[in-house]
């Protein structure tokens, strides 16, 4: 089966992440301004679930941000960057499987997401 984000999950997803440090954009696309704009999108006729949203982070460098493919099976969130090499975690919630995909870094590595924080 492919993988998916359905619009309840990308609901809960945006709830989670416009409450952190990291942001989040359609497929392929700049970063959603708000959380409202963000749950627009999900609920229009322009989304596929079978087009995740992207959650994008800062890196370590500073100067570079990054993004993984968020999925959601019904049980377990998966973040995947294909560009990273095949970078994959998972987790029983969205946090898991952030914390889970930075732990596979290399902490000194510029590229490194910086850490996922709770600010709201």
């Amino acid at each position: 089966m492919e993988k998916q984000l359905s619009v309840s999950a990308a609901k809960q997803l945006i709830e989670f992440i416009f409450s952190t440090n990291y942001r989040l954009a359609p497929d392929g696309d700049g970063l959603f301004a708000s959380k409202e704009e963000a749950i627009s999108f999900v609920e229009s006729s322009e989304y596929n679930p079978c087009n995740p949203l992207c959650v994008c982070f800062d890196t370590k460098q500073g100067s570079y941000w990054d993004s993984v493919s968020a999925t959601f099976n019904g049980e377990i969130w998966e973040m995947e960057d294909y560009s990273m090499g095949g970078a994959y975690a998972s987790g029983t919630t969205i946090e898991d499987a952030l914390i889970n995909l930075r732990k596979q870094c290399d902490l000194d590595d510029d590229f490194c997401p910086v850490e996922l924080s709770i600010i709201k």
